[in-house]
């Protein structure tokens, strides 16, 4: 938030800042959404809300102004005061308190294991309409739109939900997932570890970890911000390089956008670091050169100028980035793999390809690259794909991955043939010399 819609909020005075309010408030958040409520206060940097069930803490900065209500709010009735045509708030999930919840949670969480998301979205607003109180909902929905690139929308869903369940863990971990697409990672870490307090298990501790070390190497670094990124790098690095870096990446991004109908719903995060602070964060060997994990991880190695390699790992790196969000993050890792080498680009080695005409055989499955996964194969692969149809119809399958089809039919959508036939066609045209 600007320093100008900052000052706006505080501008509503002391006494409304500093002390709960007397009527019901609506706080107007930074993300767009809005939380009503009678009890909040702001403590030095933090924004105090709260609720029945306890008291739930955001950055100050957050709130960008305050609606002030004609009256008292009006509370919600005891359950024994509501009326029978209205739902009942879940306790335990919707599925004790109102069958057609339940049947829409069901359909919900089917459509967001088929990655149907858009019907996903609909299925969890309707539940979280009949049992606001419940987090399942609130966390299905926030998932299906996370995976849209919509996160706009999840936000003040979630940021609602610990406003009833401060302390629920699925809503804090979201929220810290949220948190760090943002490039805001301690207070995802905040929010991870509040999550860890209430269910400690190795997901989340993953995530509390990484962000650690992540806060600890970066601790000093600087932020700059084109259109399409936000790029932290430590201060030893040089602006000119950095400034190289960040027109190569605009111009790459116009490229492959284009080239793949697809743009990345927020700024991408693109993390330049010192050799060895890449392998802190990301425990990584020095043969990776960089890191698509939702965000562009790249280790610098004293690089002095943008030189071809460079360019090359960023490309391949932002490829990742676009490719994911074209597919929702459905792409098999062989595809995602090979394109990106192909957006480098990278050509096959002769002994790369002699080593592959030696060990792929079409009646062998253990030998293509879905299992037998190796940079040659999925390039090779890939490439054979793209000669057969073209470019474009490598970016339909795409796009049907996106939707939800599984690999095999989208590829039969696309080529009229399933994985296992493009395979051992390919695998016959490795040893007849007539494809990378």
């Amino acid at each position: 938030m600007s320093a100008r819609r900052l000052a706006g909020a505080l501008a509503l005075g002391t006494a409304l800042l500093s002390a709960p309010a007397a009527r019901a408030d609506r706080l107007h958040l930074d993300s767009g959404g809005t939380i009503d409520t009678d009890h909040w206060s702001i403590d030095g940097d933090t924004l105090l809300i709260e609720s029945p069930e306890g008291t739930i803490r955001l950055p100050a900065k957050s709130l960008v102004s305050v609606e002030r209500t004609p009256g008292a709010a009006t509370p919600s009735p005891k359950p024994a005061e509501r009326s029978p045509a209205a739902p009942a708030a879940a306790t335990h999930g919707p599925t004790r308190s109102d069958p057609e919840a339940a049947r829409l949670m069901k359909e919900g969480n089917e459509a967001l294991g088929a990655r149907d998301f858009e019907i996903a979205v609909q299925r969890f607003y309707a539940v979280m309409q009949a049992v606001p109180d419940e987090p399942g909902p609130r966390v299905g929905y926030a998932a299906a739109e996370m995976a849209l690139g919509r996160d706009a929308m999840a936000l003040p869903v979630v940021l609602d939900g610990l406003v009833r369940k401060p302390a629920d863990p699925r809503l804090n971990e979201i929220l810290g997932d949220l948190r760090n697409r943002e490039e805001r990672v301690e207070d995802a870490l905040a929010a991870w570890t509040e999550s860890f307090r209430a269910d400690a298990n190795d997901r989340v501790r993953d995530k509390i970890e990484k962000a650690e070390r992540e806060i600890a190497a970066g601790r000093d670094y600087r932020f700059t911000a084109a259109p399409h990124f936000n790029v932290k790098y430590d201060g030893s690095v040089d602006q000119d390089l950095v400034s190289a870096i960040s027109d190569f990446l605009e111009d790459a991004y116009t490229e492959l956008t284009g080239a793949f109908h697809e743009a990345p719903g927020q700024p991408i995060t693109v993390l330049l670091y010192p050799q060895q602070a890449f392998r802190d964060v990301t425990r990584l060997g020095p043969e990776v050169a960089g890191l698509f994990d939702g965000k562009i991880r790249v280790p610098l190695a004293g690089l002095k100028s943008l030189d071809g390699d460079a360019r090359r790992v960023l490309k391949h790196e932002l490829t990742h980035a676009v490719v994911h969000a074209k597919t929702r993050g459905a792409c098999p890792r062989w595809l995602q793999e090979g394109l990106a080498q192909v957006e480098e680009p990278r050509t096959l080695r002769s002994a790369d390809a002699a080593h592959l005409a030696s060990t792929v055989r079409a009646d062998d499955p253990t030998t293509w690259p879905h299992q037998a996964f190796s940079y040659p194969a999925a390039l090779s692969f890939t490439r054979s794909l793209i000669a057969n149809r073209g470019f474009e119809a490598v970016v339909a399958v795409l796009g049907h991955l996106g939707e939800g089809m599984s690999m095999d039919a989208a590829l039969e959508a696309v080529y009229g043939e399933d994985y296992e036939q493009l395979a051992r066609r390919w695998a016959d045209s490795l040893h007849e010399g007539g494809s990378e």
